[in-house]
């Protein structure tokens, strides 16, 4: 990567980092789970995101080859600057999912282990954790409907 792209992969991870080990220390506390990672620290990555996005196009014009197929994406990625962009992405949504897995699986009281080895491994592996999550909640006789955050679930 060039040093720039270096330096801003190594901040965004190192952001999203110390917002995982707050999660994944004190998931009940709102503070955490229901600001800063559910909004803040997405929001600063988000803007992040953003601001290589529009500088690549601006500068860079369009992205070079077709984005619907893998040689043209593997094209794409091979620039440092949209590689970090794409892992800042993913940095994003896993974020807000670890939120609210954290916040979820509090207000359903699964066990502590199950919900640490969720958070971890979405942290990780994204949708491996999320999937995990919603098996454990099965597991727990909750269903997979989604409720509010004051722990009611919606009927429609």
């Amino acid at each position: 990567m060039t040093p720039t792209a270096e330096a801003f992969f190594r901040v965004t991870n190192t952001v999203a980092l110390l917002a995982w080990i707050a999660l994944l220390l004190a998931p009940g506390r709102r503070l955490v789970s229901g600001v800063v990672c559910a909004t803040v620290v997405p929001g600063l990555l988000a803007a992040a995101y953003c601001l290589v996005i529009v500088a690549k196009l601006v500068l860079g014009g369009p992205p070079p080859g077709d984005l619907t197929t893998l040689a043209g994406l593997r094209g794409a990625f091979a620039d440092d600057w949209v590689l970090a962009a794409a892992w800042t992405h993913y940095l994003v949504f896993d974020m807000v999912v670890g939120a609210w897995v954290a916040r979820d699986a509090v207000r359903r009281g699964i066990p502590w282990p199950l919900r640490t080895l969720a958070l971890g491994l979405t942290f990780l592996l994204g949708p491996i954790g999320f999937l995990l999550h919603l098996v454990v909640r099965l597991a727990a006789g909750h269903g997979l409907a989604g409720g509010t955050e004051t722990g009611t679930v919606t009927t429609d």
